[in-house]
């Protein structure tokens, strides 16, 4: 585990020299944010304050879509799909083979890094947005602050361990873009723009059990809706496929690095 820390302090301490850029992304977060917020202020119409969608009212809808762009913006999964499928084409992982970590921990080390970085600039900018546009959900206390950072922390490490499995897809195929383009928009439309109480009752519970709850739906409902009850499931459902994907990830890894040659591909 020290080693893979080790990885984590560099990394971090590398995404300094992406500041400008960072600070481009929080600036163009809350461009976004502030479209949504005009948007679904006009679906809830005049009485929105008061008006409840789906058991949603405009502040809780607004502060559940403010987390799902936050954990987007801030995971940015192409990055690792491209750089892990970039290293097995070009054959030049066959260099990494011998060194003392796991390829795959290792990439998802190293980008967990590189959210936790830009979390520090962007989750001021989400409560920003939040408590300015709409102010905190009537279920707010300070004690639910820190499991939510846990949820949104686990939320992170469950995308980078999903998106490195794309990334591996690169042994048996030429390009996993495709697979990076269909698992996002997944994500997108069944997790980030809606609440799972949005969808058909025959849809939920498919969405519910998936990764794309543990991923945005979960740490984003807490947040917007918070209770005690409901963090046990979504830390629950965060750490069982966290598991469940890791051991996915070390097997593909395994298996595909067999068709790594030394010549580089």
């Amino acid at each position: 585990m020290n080693k893979y820390f080790g990885v984590f302090k560099t990394s971090f301490k590398q995404e300094k020299d992406t500041l400008f850029d960072t600070v481009m992304r929080a600036i163009t977060f809350f461009i976004i944010m502030y479209i949504f917020l005009q948007l679904w202020g006009y679906i809830y119409g005049e009485n929105g304050t008061s008006q409840v969608i789906n058991g949603y009212s405009l502040p809780q809808m607004i502060w559940y879509l403010t987390i799902g762009e936050l954990i987007t913006f801030t995971a940015k999964h192409s990055q690792i799909t491209r750089a892990i499928s970039k290293e097995i084409i070009s054959g030049s992982i066959a260099y990494k083979l011998n060194k003392p970590y796991n390829y795959y921990l290792y990439n998802i080390t190293t980008f967990m890094a590189k959210s936790c970085f830009a979390l520090i600039f962007m989750l001021p900018v989400a409560v920003l947005i939040g408590g300015v546009f709409v102010g905190f959900p009537s279920t707010f206390v300070v004690a639910q602050i820190l499991p939510c950072i846990i949820s949104i922390l686990l939320s992170h490490l469950l995308n980078w361990c999903l998106f490195a499995i794309v990334g591996l897809l690169g042994f048996w195929c030429q390009d996993a873009s495709p697979f990076d383009w269909i698992v996002s928009k997944f994500l997108m439309l069944l997790g980030m723009f809606f609440p799972i109480e949005f969808f058909p009752s025959w849809l939920q519970p498919a969405i519910r059990y998936s990764p794309i709850y543990s991923i945005m739906s979960g740490p984003a409902s807490l947040v917007a809706n918070f209770s005690w009850e409901l963090f046990g499931q979504v830390i629950l459902s965060q750490i069982v496929w966290i598991v469940i994907l890791i051991l996915i990830g070390l097997g593909l890894y395994n298996i595909g690095k067999r068709k790594v040659v030394s010549n580089g591909g």
